[in-house]
């Protein structure tokens, strides 16, 4: 979190969250297919997987809208759209070109991000974090 406060850091947070459809498959997907496969904790993943669907869905927490850049903008746009809160994982995950086909299908998977995308629903992003960090 203290990153984000770093006056020496160039990035701005919405550049790091730009083009995530290209980043999360090698960045944090690829990752938690290991840990599925050797049965570890990938919590914070998942938060960071819910993190972005939250992006995506082009609202912050306190209900200011996000400018979302992204290549599967349109397509996000109308999965976001078309979904409720309680429906929002399940739309995203049927974007195949990001999530794969195993992974949507991995109900330890879907569980988690659901679990992850409920808890920035229900407390917010920071204090999910903090939840999840058991702070």
């Amino acid at each position: 979190m203290h990153v984000f406060a770093n006056p020496a850091l160039k990035h701005k947070t919405w550049q790091i969250a730009m083009d995530g459809s290209q980043k999360l498959p090698q960045r944090m997907l690829a990752g938690i297919r290991i840990h599925l496969g050797r049965e570890t904790d990938w919590s914070l993943l998942a938060l960071g997987v819910a993190g972005w669907m939250r992006y995506v869905s082009g609202v912050d927490d306190a209900g200011n809208a996000i400018d979302v850049r992204d290549p599967l903008s349109d397509k996000i746009r109308e999965l976001v759209a078309g979904s409720s809160s309680e429906q929002r994982v399940t739309a995203l995950l049927s974007l195949r070109e990001v999530f794969g086909d195993d992974l949507p299908d991995n109900p330890h998977f879907v569980q988690a991000i659901e679990q992850a995308w409920q808890q920035i629903v229900q407390f917010g992003a920071h204090q999910a974090l903090l939840n999840t960090l058991k702070i």
